[in-house]
């Protein structure tokens, strides 16, 4: 049985094959390779973790200069049972370069003791204890997913890649009965613009994902 070491071609004409059956396993060429690949591995490791910003394109216009639309209208996702929890997007701000809302738990009842902020983390860091946060997909008119799994600069597409979806992880606040986290996807979809917006929160009972589907085209202008 030949095994390639991941990352060789095994049709590249410079590959050697290391019989295993022959004392292969104590070849210190194979070592040798397996600790290059190591040490690439680690040095790619550092690269990203060292990287603590993005690039201006990917986060949250400092100014409306750039607002094509804005919409102060809440989408409210369905539950799989009452609860007295309502979650829901709002705050929507459409720029050229990217589309900024906020997730929003708004408590019904406003006579509980403690901050809906204390035990519902709509950011994309976790909390602890207990270690949990939302669950933010979001599926594009081309079926790539930006998630908030992803949000820091590490996780971002490289500073040369415009295309690929992520989203910014942004401010946060927490009022008695309300809650609520920024995000910012980049880049703007094109064409056809309608985006599914999909949650799961099982530490809070949401064990059924619910999604909201939005037409971007309905807050834009022609051409905008």
């Amino acid at each position: 049985m030949v095994k390639f070491v991941e990352g060789i071609d095994r049709d590249d004409p410079r590959v050697r094959r290391i019989n295993y059956a022959i004392g292969g396993e104590n070849n210190p060429e194979l070592y040798a390779h397996i600790a290059r690949l190591e040490a690439r591995k680690a040095a790619e490791e550092a690269r990203l973790a060292a990287r603590k910003d993005v690039p201006a394109r990917r986060k949250p216009p400092g100014d409306d200069d750039t607002l094509v639309a804005s919409s102060d209208e809440e989408f409210v996702f369905a539950q799989d049972q009452t609860r007295d929890v309502e979650l829901m997007l709002g705050r929507l701000r459409i720029y050229r370069t990217g589309i900024r809302f906020d997730l929003i738990a708004r408590e019904q009842d406003e006579g509980r003791g403690t901050f809906i902020g204390e035990r519902i983390n709509l950011t994309h860091r976790f909390r602890r204890p207990p270690k949990h946060r939302i669950y933010l997909g979001i599926v594009l008119p081309d079926g790539k997913i930006a998630t908030n799994k992803k949000c820091t600069p590490p996780q971002a597409p490289e500073d040369d890649d415009p295309a690929t979806p992520w989203l910014y992880g942004g401010k946060s606040y927490s009022r008695q009965s309300e809650t609520s986290a920024t995000y910012f996807l980049s880049p703007r979809p094109e064409g056809s613009s309608e985006v599914v917006f999909t949650i799961s929160y099982p530490e809070i009972g949401i064990d059924r994902a619910s999604s909201i589907t939005l037409d971007f085209t309905r807050f834009t202008r022609s051409g905008a």
